[in-house]
């Protein structure tokens, strides 16, 4: 990731980086290394589905891949297929801004039930 990250879109090393608390994320041997890279983590709440929304950006992107049929491709060509699904998501205004926009009510109803699972 670090690699991607700083020589990719964040040269200057200034990003964020999010993710859930699944017990791969959240390891010890994984803390210690992102630790070690200096890489700064945002602490996420356990039930944070209600805010995130790359689960959305994800579930578009296994819908093509899917019908493209990449099922026997090798890693190589999914990592690459995937690329380009990312970088024609990019350009989908009307798509991104529709995560974003429901972002303040969403906040606001977590806040209400003081980080209890919302109807999102």
């Amino acid at each position: 990731m670090m690699p991607y990250a700083c020589d990719g879109p964040f040269p200057d090393e200034d990003f964020l980086f999010q993710q859930d608390l699944s017990p791969v994320h959240t390891a010890k041997v994984v803390e210690e290394l992102l630790n070690k890279q200096g890489v700064w983590c945002r602490k996420w709440v356990p039930k944070g589905a209600d805010l995130n929304i790359i689960k959305a950006v994800w579930g578009r992107i296994k819908v093509r891949l899917c019908r493209k049929g990449l099922h026997s491709s090798s890693a190589d060509e999914l990592w690459s297929t995937v690329e380009e699904e990312w970088i024609r998501l990019q350009n989908e205004r009307s798509f991104i801004d529709n995560l974003y926009a429901p972002l303040p009510s969403r906040l606001q109803d977590v806040i209400a039930v003081q980080g209890a699972m919302t109807r999102y």
